[in-house]
């Protein structure tokens, strides 16, 4: 059923769940045994009436489920539990309801075959959550109280408790459980392992999107992505109107580094100029390299361009010497009317780019008009 945000409905599963992803995973699975247990205090509610157990039988089995409906809750829904591998509070919950279908079987004659099903039913309860080694344990502790429930009834005499058979069904009902608890590893090594390859193909997910979207030399975007930022830009300015600038960025007498010492130095050069750039920038800025010794910075929720020529004069200041060759750069500054083209705008930061060298070089110019 669909529920409107921010109904009273809303809130009030918000109030219930909580309002982080994981924490409503944790709470939503944990309702389940709730609703189990109110099923149960009702079934032990008609068994009085009806004589299948004693009054006092089935006050003890009610006031126990109730410890199951009350005791878990509040420790996963306050985020205490998180402190914990099991976060969910899912191995101590099965052991609460095996102690109590197992107690319940002794008491209730005519639910024995049910109970033995409800049993298994607890147990496929962890099978999408709990490690191997917490799904053992359970089984173990599940059959040491069946058998502990096994003695305390024979040495009772029960008239309604024949040990033979029962023990039967015990040794059955274990066979079962072992079975399942088998199962339920070769499903959590399954999941483990399906986490294993889902964490690898993210992280090869995340070294491809590097390749395809890094440059690899300085580390700083490519003209690629830079592209698709600018576009995403223009997109974000039509919606909200917010202006933006650009600065393209040309190394000065590049090609005369390269050529007296060497393109090694040169690439030095592209790596400083792109770690300084990364430094003295704003935090909001976006540096990429455009091609060859050209960079592109895009200047968000920048409307004057004195501001954005003001971040690029500041990251001139901030340029560190190489130790072989010291260089400067030039800058054409041009800001994003509403409705320009960005091959538009481009070209206007272009122009002012050519200005920068006209006048000297290690200039920054903005573009007119």
């Amino acid at each position: 059923m669909f529920i409107k945000p921010d109904s009273w409905a809303a809130r009030g599963v918000d109030l219930v769940v909580g309002t982080h992803p994981s924490l409503r995973s944790r709470v939503s699975y944990g309702l389940h045994p709730i609703l189990i247990y109110l099923a149960w205090i009702c079934v032990h509610v008609y068994s009085a009436y009806a004589g299948y157990m004693t009054a006092g039988a089935a006050k003890f089995m009610i006031a126990h489920n109730l410890v199951g409906m009350v005791a878990f809750y509040p420790l996963v829904r306050s985020g205490y539990s998180a402190r914990f591998q099991d976060s969910g509070l899912i191995q101590p919950q099965m052991m609460w309801a095996a102690s109590s279908t197992i107690i319940c079987y002794a008491l209730n004659p005519p639910l024995r075959a049910a109970l033995m099903q409800m049993l298994c039913f607890i147990h496929l309860f962890g099978l999408f959550t709990l490690r191997p080694r917490q799904l053992i344990v359970v089984a173990v502790a599940t059959i040491g109280m069946l058998f502990a429930m096994l003695g305390v009834m024979a040495s009772l005499d029960a008239a309604h408790f024949n040990t033979g058979q029962e023990l039967f069904k015990v040794a059955f009902a274990s066979l079962i459980i072992g079975f399942l608890t088998w199962m339920s590893i070769l499903h959590a090594r399954m999941r483990g392992q399906l986490s294993v390859r889902k964490k690898e193909l993210a992280s090869a997910v995340a070294q491809v999107n590097e390749l395809v979207t890094r440059d690899g030399l300085t580390g700083l975007f490519n003209r690629m992505h830079m592209q698709e930022l600018l576009a995403q830009e223009v997109a974000r300015q039509a919606r909200s109107g917010q202006a933006f600038c650009i600065a393209l960025i040309d190394l000065d007498h590049f090609k005369a580094i390269n050529d007296q010492h060497g393109h090694n130095v040169g690439d030095d050069v592209l790596r400083s100029f792109a770690r300084d750039a990364v430094h003295s920038l704003r935090e909001t800025d976006i540096i990429a390299r455009w091609g060859g010794e050209e960079f592109l910075v895009l200047m968000r929720e920048t409307p004057l361009e004195a501001d954005a020529k003001l971040a690029i004069d500041r990251t001139r200041s901030s340029l560190s010497e190489t130790p072989v060759a010291r260089y400067s750069f030039s800058a054409g500054v041009a800001l994003h009317a509403k409705g320009l083209a960005i091959e538009q705008l481009l070209e206007r930061a272009d122009r002012a780019l050519y200005a920068a060298k006209h006048a000297g070089r290690a200039c920054s110019v903005v573009a007119q008009g």
